[in-house]
């Protein structure tokens, strides 16, 4: 589990910890004692890894199938958005960390993955609703979930059918990354007005879907992208005030 200290990656870590399903947490620092006490209490386990770099993501899958005794899941969560600090990065290098981290990580691990993983294993990758719909500020964000979601898609021709490759694509979901919106009244009730279910997102709301494609309830499913957004997709625009 990739991004499994916060967020929606750690949701889904607890949620694989209430099903018994033993796992390895992987982040980038070293967590906070508020982040990783419960995971650390219910017997996760915490790797510390780079995935911006060229290496780091193939080691980090062979250490976790020596570690673990093989491998049959893997949910890749890790994502920065840095579109909005263009005074302190140059554009290229808010693209270079983007992509590197969402997308040629996702493809790095994917590959490993493949070599290592028991058959029948299934990969999930957390994209976003913003690989298929795009918003301002978002330059780099929305281009590295789109090529994520490409990496799935190939993924999940190459290797049928002995292993299963989809993506779960939230919507606007209570995190670091969104939290400006929700604690911004204005700029939440203008958000909540274009989402059907009338809410923002909690990151427990994505821990069923990423279980399930993990599981044996979607052993046929395999290229596929859930959405977990709130019906944000279905909307073509909000009434007028």
């Amino acid at each position: 589990m990739t991004g499994g200290t916060h967020g929606i990656g750690r949701a889904i870590s607890l949620g694989l910890l209430d099903k018994g399903v033993k796992h390895l947490v992987v982040a980038a620092e070293e967590p906070t004692p508020h982040e990783w006490g419960e995971l650390a209490e219910r017997g996760a386990r915490y790797l510390k890894a780079d995935l911006s770099t060229e290496n780091e993501p193939g080691d980090l899958v062979r250490e976790a199938a020596q570690l673990m005794g093989g491998i049959d899941g893997l949910v890749h969560c890790a994502g920065v958005y840095l579109d909005g600090e263009t005074d302190r990065l140059s554009e290229v290098e808010i693209w270079n960390a983007t992509m590197n981290i969402k997308a040629r990580a996702g493809y790095l691990l994917a590959v490993e993955f493949s070599r290592r993983a028991d058959d029948g294993g299934s990969f999930v990758a957390v994209t976003s609703i913003n690989a298929e719909q795009s918003e301002p500020d978002h330059l780099a964000y929305d281009p590295a979930c789109a090529a994520l979601g490409g990496v799935i898609r190939a993924c999940a021709v190459q290797h049928a059918p002995r292993l299963r490759f989809n993506a779960l694509a939230p919507g606007l979901i209570r995190t670091r990354l969104t939290e400006s919106v929700a604690a911004d009244p204005a700029a939440r009730e203008e958000a909540e007005r274009n989402i059907p279910m009338k809410a923002l997102g909690d990151p427990a709301d994505c821990v069923g879907a990423a279980l399930f494609l993990l599981g044996e309830n979607s052993s046929y499913i395999t290229g596929e992208t859930i959405f977990v957004d709130g019906g944000i997709r279905a909307n073509q625009m909000s009434r007028p005030r």
